[in-house]
């Protein structure tokens, strides 16, 4: 009874957290009723123009390198391998470096929705591009081959064949990246401009500038509403399984491969040719050593709580499992605005001190763990439901169902994903800029830089973030192989 009742609790308590930004506002507020409907509409236009042709350019473009990688299906893998990479890293590595990389090579930039769709678009074709060519594949293999053998052409089976097929797929796949548009942040805080203002950022200058918490709460209400909606229907889409090997040259696509490549050369050479700059200004840095050291220091600090929390979140997780409840409940479970959760936290006793750097890895750790989640999380728990039911049939407590089958297996696991949500920590600088009131950490460093139009400097400075978040990232990694070996029966 007392196991039932612990995991009854820390279910409940993840609930609470969870929902906490949600919970906490709506005691300290109440919407306002002087809510000024033309500016939300032109936030909200803006928001949906940038998260529509976002989805309509990655979509584009991810079908086309989708298309190339099919080049690589039953031989030399490795080069499949390097290209997936390449489409994977945009949305693998922290924004801040995207946007570093596009800023040093595309002068002047578009600031505006045109801009903020132009780094939406480099940061979600490739995983659109892996995505739809693992869809492809599996789903339509058997299909692309007959019609190849049949000698259909292949204009003919991509327009009157592979879309139709695939119509579903795709649309929810659309409708997946809108929504990581819509809520997208970090991006338009940068690029947005003055025209560019979207509903999360307008949040942000509620509360930041003009303290008009009511209307703040009342515009993240409606975002979450919206967003949610969306998720739960791009939330139905479900995967297919491959059963065979087929003949794909009906549809592969070798300029594909090239869309790839020049999107890639794009950032990396935007990235470099930063850094080669800003290495010839390295004497610039002298005077702010001390600030340096002590803000690699905070990354550290920020980005290792952030994988140590999520990785206890993992856990918690996969000791409550299963519960139906508690599985619909993350499957639909949507993070709050980043704006809203984090001014709930900044209220939420005092700033001084050590607390940003309490309160900012609690914020990551809120806005990210769902995202965890659906990286893969979900579906290893899923794996092991047929070894718990034995396990329990044969008389298992609960807590021996944790440690001798769940926490073996999925220790590494945790690690790895708390490991990319360290990186990603180290890389945040919207969420610490509302959090913290001074410069805490590189990544912040190098947002200022990039304010002061620095861009070179900033770029140099950003190797930094990659230290940290490799040092972070091997810490998780080998901290839960260690905790397997210590703690497995």
């Amino acid at each position: 009874m007392s196991q039932l009742n612990l995991r009854n609790l820390l279910r409940l308590s993840l609930v609470l957290f969870l929902v906490f930004p949600f919970l906490f506002l709506l005691t300290q507020f109440r919407f306002g009723g002087r809510t000024d409907w033309a500016e939300l509409a032109w936030a909200f236009k803006n928001s949906f123009l940038q998260a529509f042709f976002s989805a309509v350019f990655a979509l584009i473009f991810g079908f086309w390198s989708a298309l190339g990688l099919l080049t690589f299906t039953n031989h030399r893998r490795h080069y499949r391998m390097v290209l997936e990479i390449l489409c994977l890293l945009p949305n693998f590595l922290p924004p801040i470096f995207i946007l570093l990389a596009t800023l040093n090579v595309v002068d002047p930039f578009p600031m505006g929705i045109t801009g903020i769709v132009f780094i939406h678009t480099l940061m979600n074709f490739g995983l659109a591009a892996v995505l739809l060519a693992g869809l492809i594949e599996n789903k339509v293999g058997g299909v692309i081959e007959l019609a190849y053998v049949e000698g259909s052409s292949r204009f003919n089976f991509l327009t009157k064949g592979l879309i139709p097929m695939l119509k579903k797929d795709l649309w929810l796949l659309w409708l997946f990246i809108f929504v990581v548009c819509f809520g997208s942040f970090s991006v338009p805080l940068i690029v947005g401009g003055g025209k560019g203002t979207t509903v999360e950022v307008l949040i942000y200058e509620k509360i930041r500038l003009s303290s008009d918490w009511s209307n703040a709460v009342f515009l993240a209400f409606l975002q979450s509403i919206f967003i949610f909606a969306l998720s739960w229907i791009a939330g139905k889409g479900q995967g297919s399984h491959r059963s065979r090997l087929a003949n794909l040259n009906l549809v592969r696509m070798p300029t594909g491969i090239l869309v790839i490549g020049g999107i890639s050369l794009l950032y990396l050479a935007g990235y470099v040719q930063g850094l080669f700059a800003g290495v010839k200004m390295l004497s610039t840095f002298y005077e702010a050593q001390s600030a340096i050291v002590w803000n690699f220091l905070g990354s550290l600090s920020v980005g290792l709580s952030v994988g140590v929390f999520c990785y206890v979140g993992l856990m918690v997780i996969a000791f409550c499992w299963p519960k139906a409840w508690f599985e619909k409940f993350l499957n639909g479970y949507v993070a709050p605005s980043t704006s809203l959760a984090c001014f709930a936290l900044l209220i939420f006793g005092p700033n001084e001190g050590i607390n940003p750097f309490i309160k900012i890895p609690l914020a990551l750790t809120l806005l990210s763990l769902n995202s965890l989640f659906r990286m893969g999380w979900d579906g290893e728990l899923h794996s092991l439901h047929s070894q718990m039911t034995v396990a329990r049939c044969m008389g298992a407590s609960s807590k021996q169902i944790f440690w001798e089958i769940l926490f073996p297996q999925l220790s590494s696991r945790a690690g790895v994903l708390a490991g990319i949500a360290s990186i990603w920590a180290c890389g945040d600088f919207a969420v610490s800029r509302i959090l913290a009131h001074r410069d805490l950490s590189i990544a912040m460093m190098t947002e200022t830089l990039m304010s002061s139009y620095r861009l070179n400097q900033a770029t140099v400075l950003s190797l930094l973030i990659v230290v940290a978040g490799l040092i972070c990232f091997a810490i998780c990694v080998g901290g839960s192989r260690v905790l397997r070996r210590k703690l497995t029966p």
